[in-house]
């Protein structure tokens, strides 16, 4: 390796010491998290810790004592024969203490790691939380960044491999430098010269080593995806029929090759560099061997000295390795506690909020209704306009359907009207009031949505149910109910436990249900909160004919008083809506009812035309 190659490497590692202050915040934050989990615990670490690094130091230095004791008793030395009775004593000691305190460090570093991955999982679980749209959520970078993070579980456990691996370590090489020092002053300098290319050098490498690792994130999850759909129950039928586990191994393979040639080039790198250095240690540790050797002819040096330098050149040689090592494990530990703490501190909401306090409290009821004034839409890091000045009215107490083609916009109103997204131009207002000067959690507790693409939870039928209530504080009194009127009572009838059956085959006991019968849980989901304004998108999509059409007996006498926006394909579905709207494009082009906007003979009639004449 050329010397301006490492020169570079050292200026690089100099440049990265002016950000040391911050360095060694971001690493209080992470000990701080292990140490609150369980305080009592973490202080006894950290004293076993400096306790285990300093007794090997003590070991070299007992030993020089002892063989000079010795040494000087076989001349005839009778204080120094007592004397290396009570040094063989007390070094036997240093032997016994690290057996039976090993295992004592061993069960802090469980309990420590335990509490504090719980601690982790809590504040990753309050940032989601904090996550109150979908602006980050449902951008392809943010599940990259997920991959990262969900990895902070383990933050705990390589943090306290990384105190012991380089503070333990760095604290006897210290001490044992100190003891080297005594020799020769240079030899212990010599020693650090050395090393700081291959530190540096190691930092570097781990810097690599953890921007390969997020820049393949995404082969690493699609290669996930292609373990895992051989195996799971939700693709299990179009895999085999289709014949598809070769083809998801194939994947799998040619994402593997992607992401291990990447590794494979930062792993060739840092061997060169390891054997250049290990060639110019073994050159200071003869250069040090023959000092010793030379001052001993001399008589400068007792026998202790000269087994002093060899026990501590012996440890040294192996910490070094050890040191530099964990050098760049905890550089690459810093990295991932950066992406990790950024996530935390970053996380939050998008979207326009009320200041606390400030908020208007959503109506029980709907008075005028919502309106939409020259609303405009796009997605974050898109070009597309998703809605263009869409200016509309869902009338108070009445039923609203949206009609309109795939990619019309219909859904993404839908998050509008959630506050999953603010508009990009133009407003939303609720009863003539902005949504943003709503309190956000009052709002919503006042939406009941069933979304398209509704969550099928791993809970039993009545928690899937009671969910849609949790936020509002109740809703087990009505749990039943509610299955009753979307059909789900029939469901539970069947179910070996009733409404306790567990959701999913992932838990004893639990049951799969067919996409019908989901369908039905979740609009008992939707219809289980005290709501002003009930969303259904596409609710009968998964429903035979006959659900369909005892679902829409009932619709209107839950509805009552409330005022609710109906999405749906089926235009006998839609033609008993009160007030219609249809997009295209993303504008509102028609609005009227059924019978008007059939007469006007436009967008609509011409799609009711296509739909009705199928069954003539």
């Amino acid at each position: 390796m050329n010397a301006p190659a490492t020169l570079r490497r050292v200026g690089r590692g100099l440049r990265a010491l002016r950000g040391l202050p911050a360095v060694l915040r971001l690493y209080g934050r992470g000990l701080a998290l292990v140490i609150e989990s369980a305080p009592l615990a973490g202080g006894a670490y950290l004293v076993l810790l400096a306790v285990l690094s300093l007794l090997p130091v003590l070991q070299v230095w007992l030993t020089k004592l002892l063989l000079d004791a010795i040494a000087a008793g076989v001349s005839g030395d009778q204080e120094a024969v007592g004397g290396a009775v009570t040094l063989a004593v007390v070094y036997a000691l240093t032997l016994v203490v690290p057996a039976g305190l090993r295992p004592i460090q061993m069960a802090l570093t469980g309990w420590l790691q335990d509490r504090s991955a719980v601690a982790m999982d809590r504040r990753l679980m309050q940032a989601g939380a904090r996550l109150v749209d979908l602006h980050r959520i449902e951008r392809p970078a943010f599940h990259d960044e997920v991959t990262m993070v969900r990895r902070g579980s383990l933050m705990a456990l390589v943090l306290l491999q990384v105190l012991q691996g380089v503070v333990g370590a760095a604290m006897t090489l210290v001490g044992l430098l100190i003891l080297l020092g005594r020799l020769y002053p240079l030899l212990p300098l010599a020693l650090v010269v050395v090393s700081l290319p291959h530190l540096f050098a190691e930092m570097r490498l781990g810097t690599l080593q953890h921007r390969a690792m997020k820049n393949q994130s995404r082969p690493a999850r699609e290669m996930d995806y292609c373990a895992r759909v051989t195996t799971e129950p939700a693709a299990a039928k179009e895999v085999r029929v289709f014949g598809l586990g070769d083809f998801f191994w194939q994947r799998f393979r040619e994402r593997f090759a992607v992401a291990l040639a990447e590794v494979n080039r930062i792993r060739l790198a840092g061997l060169r560099f390891s054997t250049v250095f290990s060639g110019l240690y073994a050159l200071a540790l003869a250069g040090g061997f023959w000092y010793v050797v030379t001052q001993a002819r001399a008589g400068h040096l007792t026998l202790g000295d000269i087994v002093l330098y060899l026990g501590a050149v012996q440890q040294v040689q192996g910490l070094t390795y050890y040191f530099t090592r964990g050098i760049a494990f905890q550089h690459e530990l810093w990295l991932h506690m950066r992406t990790i703490f950024g996530f935390l501190d970053s996380a939050g909401p998008a979207i326009t909020l009320a200041p606390p306090g400030q908020g208007h409290v959503a109506p029980a009821n709907l008075h005028a209704g919502i309106e939409l004034r020259q609303v405009g839409f796009r997605y974050p890091e898109s070009t597309r306009t998703v809605l263009a000045d869409v200016s509309a009215v869902l009338p108070a107490g009445q039923v609203t359907a949206l009609v309109g083609a795939n990619g019309a916009g219909k859904s993404t109103l839908v998050k509008l009207l959630t506050r999953m997204y603010d508009p990009s131009t133009g407003a939303i207002l609720l009863d003539g009031v902005p949504l943003s000067e709503y309190n956000l959690a009052a709002l919503r507790q006042r939406i009941a949505v069933v979304h398209q693409d509704f969550a099928q939870f791993s809970l039993t039928l009545r928690q899937n149910i009671a969910v849609g209530a949790y936020a509002a504080g109740g809703g087990d009194d009505r749990v039943e109910p509610s299955a009753q009127w979307a059909g789900a009572d029939e469901i539970a009838a069947k179910l070996p436990q009733g409404y306790d059956t567990p959701l999913t085959r992932q838990f004893a006991g639990g049951v799969e249900l067919s996409g019908g019968e989901w369908q039905k849980v979740a609009l008992a989901r939707g219809f289980v909160r005290d709501a002003a304004l009930v969303i259904l998108d596409e609710p009968t999509a998964a429903l035979d004919a006959e659900a369909e059409y005892r679902l829409f007996e009932r619709f209107r006498e839950l509805v009552v008083g409330k005022t609710a926006l109906l999405i749906s394909h089926r235009f006998s579905t839609v033609r008993m809506a009160d007030h219609i709207i249809v997009l295209e494009d993303g504008q509102a082009i028609e609005a009227g009812s059924h019978d008007e906007l059939v007469a006007r003979g436009g967008r609509y009639a011409t799609l009711y035309e296509m739909q009705a004449g199928r069954y003539r």
